[in-house]
């Protein structure tokens, strides 16, 4: 019986302890669940005296207080019926009774008579993320012209009364744009909306894009030779069709931030991706010329392997660290490019493939690093010749090396490709001295005949040591 009870007692121990720890999990979950998923639908009412919006805000939870901002001309601010309502100047806080809420405010007319742009007009609620917009627009004023809006059009239809305009979309911040001038809708590839004076011929625009069009978010672009180009949150305006390739650019760009997440100050780096996988004019001429000067140290077969080892990276974190250890695993040696190029506006710093392995010199840790080249391994003929004791000068312009340590004088001449050693001439063959990004590097066999010193390799480490002669 009392093997019973205890065992009976051991079970309610672990219940609980395991109760406690769903419970600490379910709490930390909920912590990270915070945000809130919403869809709205905004009603614009658009008259003589000004714009009047009702924005219906949906699957909130009910009774909870919620931070709201208002745009900072909006006047005339209301909530729905039963709901708590309290904003002083443009922020304040609501309390939903049920599951949505309305929120009602009006805006000036906008000063032009010829066209406008509304960017940040309508409420925002923290803590809150929308899911989808519905925007309706009913103009009452009759004046003709065109709505535009980021969000993808679903109807537009003149009445002999109102003009009513439907758009929908998954940004919760919708751009809208009025002109006066009668604009015509094409449609290009399914994503991109374009506006224009005349109907674009799609074969003229040639828009593609090297992914599947589902991927891309919807834009919408306005071409007006008299508008000066800009970009608003999904709606874009160029002067001519031109303009359009860098639309396209943009959205490879915009395509390559959103698939490959980097860390908030290596960001710029999305521009190398975009540039490197999809051909795209770059946002940061560096990107171009880092993607070049890795083209040229690789050869066919590495390129191919760097770019599939580019693409496995789409839907993952990314940083200049996993990029060098990439092009690293591709070469076959370590390189820290990408790191030492962190900033976009620094000039590109030499792209430098190095053994890995740590270089010691009789024993004492060194701070160079060995380099290979078509199977050789290559020495940092300064930075080894300093190491074992050697003083070091550059002469005639850098086209000569001098070393001198006690009795012993060693003379490289680069561009003749000898070594005059203690007064004794020595040819050497062509490779024997390599200038790789402007690193003088001889070869492992001449650095022991010149140096007398053994180049000890192991999976390690490199040891430079002295024969001893």
């Amino acid at each position: 019986m009392k093997k019973v009870l205890l065992f009976s007692l051991s079970l309610l121990v672990v219940s609980g302890v395991l109760l406690t720890i769903q419970w600490i999990g379910y709490e930390k979950l909920s912590e990270e669940s915070e945000n809130i998923l919403s869809a709205q639908e905004i009603e614009v009412d658009v008259k003589k005296d000004g714009i009047f919006i009702n924005q219906t805000i949906r699957s909130l939870p009910e009774n909870e207080k919620l931070a709201v901002k208002l745009p900072a001309d909006a006047v005339n601010i209301s909530c729905s019926k039963g709901d708590k309502c309290d904003i002083g100047g443009q922020s304040g806080a609501i309390e939903a009774a049920g599951s949505e809420v309305t929120i009602r405010y009006s805006l000036q007319k906008p000063a032009s008579a010829d066209f406008f742009l509304l960017n940040n007009w309508h409420a925002v609620l923290t803590d809150t993320t929308m899911t989808s917009t519905s925007l309706m627009i009913t103009d009452y004023t009759k004046r003709g012209g065109e709505w535009v809006s980021s969000l993808a059009q679903t109807g537009a239809e003149q009445m002999s009364m109102i003009d009513f305009y439907s758009f929908e979309g998954k940004s919760a911040a919708p751009v809208l744009y009025w002109q006066k001038t009668p604009l015509v809708k094409t449609t290009v590839p399914r994503f991109l909306t374009v506006y224009s004076k005349a109907k674009v011929d799609a074969s003229t625009a040639s828009f593609t894009v090297p992914f599947s069009q589902d991927e891309v978010k919807p834009h919408t672009v306005i071409i007006d030779p008299n508008v000066k180009p800009a970009e608003f949150n999904g709606l874009t305006f160029v002067q001519n069709i031109d303009g359009l390739k860098a639309i396209r650019s943009q959205i490879i760009n915009d395509y390559a931030a959103q698939h490959f997440i980097f860390p908030e100050n290596e960001k710029w780096l999305t521009s190398f991706i975009a540039v490197s996988l999809y051909n795209s004019q770059p946002v940061f001429a560096k990107a171009v010329k880092m993607k070049e000067m890795i083209a040229a140290s690789l050869s066919e077969t590495e390129k191919s392997e760097w770019t599939a080892q580019l693409k496995r990276l789409k839907g993952k974190e990314v940083s200049a660290e996993k990029l060098d250890e990439l092009l690293g695993s591709v070469k076959g040696e370590d390189t820290d490019f990408f790191k030492l190029n962190l900033k976009s506006d620094m000039p590109v710093s030499p792209l430098v493939f190095f053994d890995g392995r740590p270089v010691t010199v009789e024993g004492k840790e060194a701070a160079f690093h060995m380099t290979k080249k078509e199977g050789l391994l290559y020495v940092p003929v300064q930075d080894a010749a300093a190491a074992l004791g050697f003083t070091v000068q550059e002469l005639s312009g850098g086209q000569e090396l001098l070393m001198k340590k006690e009795f012993e004088t060693y003379r490289f001449y680069l561009k003749e490709n000898r070594v005059l050693l203690n007064e004794r001439n020595y040819a050497l063959y062509g490779s024997a001295l390599q200038n790789i990004n402007g690193t003088i590097y001889i070869d492992k066999i001449w650095f022991q005949k010149i140096f007398l010193v053994e180049v000890q390799e192991s999976p390690g480490q490199i040891n430079l040591q002295s024969y001893g002669l």
